[in-house]
């Protein structure tokens, strides 16, 4: 009996073994219920949302000059210092102009009370006369309604008469020495008093001193009694 049975056992252990062997990879073949059971979603869905970009700072790499090139520069920078510090001949003319001189009253012909001048000159003088002692002048022009031709000189002027003889004598500048032993244009009213002695006329704006048929005039600032401008006219 035990002869028969173990046969059939022995050929039947194989065929079970066999048959574990092939359910195994079935199951292991066979898809999970799990993941059959999960819904598969084909489509994505995205919210876009605006966010600000942010900057990068990119360091770009300095090039290195080469060896020429620094050559270059160099021989550049040697060409324009040289430019630069080339000298330049410049006429002796504008580097030391030359400067009118200021004309000099010689004492004798100074102001006096008995022979009245400024600048030098007496009221009647020819105009030839002040044109030989202070030469061309600077301007001209005509006081029409007055029939007074000017010659300007720039710190001071001369009225001419048609007939070509000295109306006025006007002194406007302080760098011009008027001959009035001393006194110039921006000195006080007292430095006048002094020099001059008492006027025929005294204002806050003006002193005035007559004598042989001419007025002496000194205009004032009334603020600070400084003398603005000197005048000799005739008082006919």
């Amino acid at each position: 009996m035990n002869s028969l049975i173990k046969p059939i056992i022995q050929g039947c252990v194989p065929v079970a073994v066999l048959s574990v062997l092939v359910t195994g990879c079935q199951d292991a073949s066979a898809p999970s219920p799990l993941a059959s059971t999960l819904p598969v979603s084909t489509s994505t869905s995205y919210e876009w949302q605006d966010e600000p970009t942010p900057t990068i700072a990119v360091a770009m790499p300095t090039a290195t000059p080469s060896q020429e090139d620094s050559k270059q520069h160099e021989a550049q920078v040697a060409g324009a210092s040289s430019a630069t510090t080339q000298e330049v001949d410049v006429p002796q003319s504008i580097v030391n102009p030359k400067t009118t001189p200021k004309p000099n009253v010689k004492a004798e012909n100074a102001y006096q009370q008995e022979k009245p001048t400024l600048m030098g000159v007496k009221i009647g003088s020819a105009k030839g006369d002040v044109v030989a002692l202070f030469g061309k002048a600077s301007k001209q022009f005509a006081m029409e309604e007055d029939g007074i031709e000017v010659y300007d000189y720039g710190d001071f002027s001369f009225g001419f008469t048609s007939k070509g003889t000295v109306e006025f004598v006007d002194v406007h500048s302080g760098d011009i020495d008027p001959g009035l032993h001393g006194l110039r244009i921006g000195q006080q009213v007292q430095d006048a008093l002094s020099i001059l002695g008492k006027p025929d006329a005294k204002t806050a704006y003006m002193l005035s001193y007559k004598s042989q048929g001419t007025v002496l005039r000194l205009d004032l600032d009334p603020k600070d009694s400084t003398i603005q401008s000197i005048k000799l006219f005739s008082g006919q």
